[in-house]
């Protein structure tokens, strides 16, 4: 089940469902014991084999490559250039690039009739309002605007 809250938009003076984080994110310890539940790997396998999962990642992407993790999606960097350019294709340098991101898009399968879906949502979340408070788990509590949620933080740093 997920939780929603409403907010109330600036700009159009609306009200929206807005996707809401109730509890601390899942962490790769909690990860690692629910997949060795439904696996023959350990834990500390597990623990071991996603620890290096970054590391081989940025190692693809420093390479000029996207990462694809099957059924999940795929990581590509992205770019915040210097503020206003350059005039001519010759004066762009490295020094340019002010700020790498890490884009993630999730797997998108298409059903019958071409509808399409990602990975990482099921067919049918179950909404439920939240009334009660959300913890400060140091993340943005809303993540349901409709945007793709840009990060601040590297996934893989």
């Amino acid at each position: 089940m997920a939780f929603f809250k409403v907010t109330k938009m600036k700009s159009t003076g609306k009200y929206y469902p807005t996707a809401v984080l109730v509890d601390k994110p899942v962490e790769v310890d909690e990860l690692a014991e629910q997949i060795a539940e439904i696996s023959t790997v350990s834990k500390a396998d597990i623990v071991a084999v996603l620890a290096s999962l970054p590391g081989v990642m940025s190692r693809g992407m420093n390479s000029g490559r996207s990462v694809h993790l099957q059924d999940l999606g795929f990581f590509r960097y992205t770019i915040d250039a210097r503020k206003g350019g350059r005039d001519t294709e010759k004066e762009v340098v490295p020094d340019d690039v002010e700020r790498t991101r890490i884009r993630f898009t999730p797997e998108t399968h298409f059903s019958t009739g071409r509808v399409a879906t990602r990975a990482l949502t099921p067919e049918s979340v179950r909404w439920v309002k939240w009334g009660g408070e959300t913890t400060d788990s140091g993340s943005d509590t809303t993540g349901g605007s409709g945007t793709d949620g840009d990060q601040e933080q590297n996934p893989l740093g």
